[in-house]
């Protein structure tokens, strides 16, 4: 079973600059260096532990796999012990 914030990944910008240029510019199609794209988004959780808090969602075909919190950002796992990023490989 892995844990909350279990693995680390060295991220160019922080939590805060990304999720303020998603909030403004909307959501972003990007793609990993292995060709999978995914879409990233700035939302406010509705509900649970993290309600009322800033969050990037990612999606791909219009279902979310994994969102990042501030305290998840740059940790593989998030608070959900969900993956917050697609395969780098």
């Amino acid at each position: 079973m892995f844990e909350p914030h279990e693995g680390t990944l060295q991220l160019k910008n922080k939590f805060q600059k990304v999720y303020n240029w998603l909030e403004k510019c909307g959501p972003a199609e990007l793609k990993t260096k292995s060709g999978t794209r995914f879409i990233a988004k700035a939302n406010i959780t509705q509900k649970g532990p993290h309600s009322g808090e800033e969050v990037i969602r990612f999606m791909q075909d219009g279902k979310e796999y994994g969102r990042a919190y501030e305290c998840c950002w740059g940790r593989y796992y998030n608070c959900n012990r969900t993956r917050n990023y697609p395969n780098h490989g």
